[in-house]
């Protein structure tokens, strides 16, 4: 096969790639105002919806957040990934408004993806339409699309960028040519950038078997491959620096910072089961009226690559042609669903203890992903096969019959006696991965329905079958037959989206009845909106609740410790039921909670100020005299500062003077204090490391230091005298960070220049 010459697109493509761009804008604004491509209570209504506002609001201002006091009562912005402030595609969000950015910005995502996918197969020498067919389905493929109805924003930003990675990485294989390290390069740093580390993470590993397969089954790449990823992914974090240095040490503070448990790294482990849903998208439920009773969420946990894409996949397999690109694709597929199944393999406890990363994250199902771009790939070569008048045989076309005929039978048995599905919906339930109740899963009516939704399915899937084993039987005859597959798969693919695509209002993100009652009461205070924990920025006053992994660690085990968890037992997920008075140092107000009558306002009358001055404290080096010393009846925040060592000046009894507040941003606050004695300055916001104090002209003292106080609060031991500082959030090596991204782009654009052609 002879190289193609171009690495990206001819001017026709090109043309054709702006005017598919043209056309989503326009898409965008043919839906109707102030709606949003997601479902309700989606990650992009509960969270994606506020982040971003925060960050257009705080850019179009000129001023770049670094930290979000909104969540979590404060945790780091830049740091936290998702926040995505150096992904490029975001500038969209300083132009249009924010429901057609939203929108625009997930069509632009799925457009990315599909044209890398494009450019991928079209690259291997597809034809046109295989190629085309590659790009189109892929994005509304089960691992991809479902995301949207979930609102994962960041998921489908990094997703957009994986097949351009290995496209370089493939092209540099075949060609040495470095053009395709610094494609390579530049996507892995705009996967980074999208937000969403995972993925990040996947991809680098798919990337590493797929180098490896290759390594131990072609010779003429065997000493290219693993130093060619290399060198990208060492340049692709050189590229992202700005955002990679501050996200590391966030992480560092974070939930993160520790190994997860095994337990909780198996969660979201692909069921084998499910390996149905390649064909047989709705078996266990959709998006619509059939709830999903299968383990785990749908999301995450379908495959959905069409009847007519998996007939194709048969095809590309018996195409001599191109039989070492189809079959090495295949073996990185399957390497790649052996990951997916995690805990149900004993291989995820070996990779758990020896493999670094593997202990970081859950959803190992995630691995779905990269395997079914790389069936992708092996579908576009069925479709070559086809389109270039190379019949598969007979192997196909009775795979596709006795496949049919299976499903079909299935499913007149399952539509005959519906309630037989029972037995698998009980082993569903004891499994403990169900986000259905038991009550509903033993229910009689509840069975019979998923039988008969289950029946339907399997029977569409066998008649699509049918119908296809048909057309392979008939090529020899009637050449043009080749296209019945490829016309029919994006239906199939289209339909698919149509049952999994809502559309929910924008102001489902918008607590108006909240945002009225904040600004009836203003004042420097929390709240707790436990309908929307993550919203703080659009209702108008920071929460103290949140969802996000990039909660800061002493704030999780402080909450876990108040709501009578065992603080070594802290997650993420904070399950706030009680409001003891401790709250009082979070600057607590008002709780929203929802009521059966409505929502019910709980006020709290005592919120510790801003800032204020204490020279009573108790040194607790050990975190759980610590523990101990908050939860004792006996310990007033009010009166009290308890710090892990001894402050330098130490405060000394008698009056200790005022404090004034004279300027905040999301990012700093500039004080002043006249102290009549050494003493405390308490701030009631979170303390993280990478919370500087400076002094300003006028200062007695020259240099400031922030201790934790509360084990969560800051406190800033101060000499007798006046004082003029500021305290601001700087994250470690965000500055290093810049200038790495700067020097590595400027050497990227050189490199670039010099191999344009």
């Amino acid at each position: 096969m002879n190289p193609v010459p171009r690495l990206l697109f001819n001017r026709t493509e090109w043309r054709v790639l702006g005017l598919l761009a043209v056309a989503a804008l326009v898409a965008v604004w043919l839906i109707p105002t102030g709606l949003l491509l997601t479902s309700p209570r989606s990650d992009l209504i509960n969270q994606f919806v506020a982040w971003r506002a925060f960050a257009a609001d705080s850019l179009r201002a000129g001023h770049l957040p670094r930290w979000n006091p909104y969540t979590y009562a404060g945790q780091p912005f830049l740091g936290g990934f998702q926040s995505a402030l150096f992904y490029p595609p975001n500038a969209i969000f300083l132009i249009l408004p924010l429901d057609r950015a939203l929108n625009f910005s997930i069509i632009l995502q799925l457009l990315i993806l599909g044209a890398g996918v494009y450019a991928w197969a079209a690259r291997r020498g597809y034809h046109p339409a295989a190629a085309i067919l590659c790009g189109v389905v892929f994005p509304l493929s089960g691992v991809v699309l479902p995301h949207v109805f979930a609102g994962h924003l960041s998921n489908l930003c990094s997703m957009a960028w994986a097949p351009w990675i290995f496209l370089g990485l493939e092209n540099y294989g075949q060609t040495r040519r470095p053009r395709g390290l610094l494609l390579a390069s530049a996507a892995g740093c705009l996967q980074i950038l999208g937000g969403q580390p995972q993925y990040v993470v996947y991809t680098a590993v798919a990337a590493g078997v797929h180098a490896l397969v290759h390594t131990l089954a072609q010779s003429s790449v065997r000493y290219r491959a693993l130093p060619a990823l290399m060198l990208v992914y060492v340049t692709a974090a050189a590229l992202a620096a700005a955002q990679l240095f501050p996200g590391l040490s966030a992480a560092a503070e974070s939930m993160r910072q520790d190994p997860l448990s095994f337990p909780f790294v198996s969660m979201f482990s692909f069921p084998p089961e499910n390996l149905l849903t390649l064909v047989v998208p709705n078996f266990f439920g959709d998006f619509g009226d059939h709830a999903y009773w299968g383990r785990c969420y749908l999301w995450e946990m379908a495959l959905f690559l069409g009847a007519s894409g998996v007939v194709l996949i048969a095809v590309g397999l018996a195409d001599r042609a191109r039989r070492f690109l189809v079959r090495t694709d295949c073996a990185v597929a399957v390497l790649l669903f052996l990951l997916a199944l995690g805990a149900h393999t004993p291989l995820l406890e070996l990779l758990y203890h020896h493999v670094p990363t593997f202990d970081r994250f859950r959803g190992l199902s995630k691995f779905t992903f990269p395997a079914l771009l790389f069936l992708t790939l092996v579908l576009g070569a069925g479709a070559d096969a086809l389109l270039r008048r190379r019949p598969p045989g007979r192997v196909a076309a009775l795979g596709a019959l006795v496949g049919g005929l299976f499903f079909g039978i299935v499913g007149f048995f399952f539509f005959s006696a519906p309630s037989s599905l029972g037995p698998l919906l009980a082993f569903v339930d004891n499994s403990g991965e169900s986000a259905l109740a038991s009550s509903l899963l033993s229910d009689p009516v509840f069975i019979h329905r998923a039988g008969l939704q289950a029946a339907t399915a399997l029977l569409s899937a066998g008649g699509l079958l049918l119908v296809l084993s048909g057309t392979l039987f008939g090529l020899p005859r009637w050449p043009v037959l080749c296209w019945v597959p490829i016309i029919l798969l994006p239906l199939e693919m289209l339909h698919f989206a149509a049952t999994g695509l809502k559309m929910t209002p924008l102001e489902d993100a918008m607590p108006h009845d909240q945002q009225a009652f904040i600004a009836a009461h203003p004042g420097d205070y929390r709240t707790l909106d436990l309908p929307l924990l993550n919203n703080g920025f659009l209702l108008g006053a920071p929460d103290v609740g949140g969802n996000d992994p990039g909660v800061l660690k002493r704030y999780a085990e402080f909450m876990a410790l108040t709501q009578g968890v065992d603080p070594a037992k802290a997650t993420q997920y904070l399950d706030i039921h009680l409001l003891p008075p401790l709250y009082a140092m979070l600057r607590l107000r008002y709780a929203f909670v929802p009521d059966p009558q409505g929502l019910q306002v709980i006020e709290r009358t005592d919120p510790l100020p801003r800032v204020q001055l204490l020279a009573n404290y108790d040194v607790m080096p050990k975190k759980d005299m610590m523990f101990a010393r908050l939860m004792d009846s006996s310990f007033d925040p009010h009166q009290t500062v308890l710090l892990e060592s001894e402050p330098a000046p130490k405060p000394q009894p008698g009056a200790p003077g005022t404090v004034r507040l004279l300027a905040t941003t999301t990012d700093s606050l500039t004080l002043e204090a006249d102290t009549l004695t050494p003493t405390l300055l308490l701030l009631t916001d979170l303390y993280s490391r990478d919370w500087h104090a400076r002094p300003l002209e006028g200062s007695v003292q020259s240099h400031y230091e922030i201790l934790p106080a509360n084990y969560i609060l800051r406190a800033i031991p101060l000499a007798a005298g006046r004082h003029h500082l500021v305290v601001e959030y700087i994250p470690s090596g965000f500055h290093l960070g810049v200038a790495v991204s700067g020097v590595a782009w400027l050497a990227w654009l050189a490199l670039a220049f010099k191999f344009r052609r």
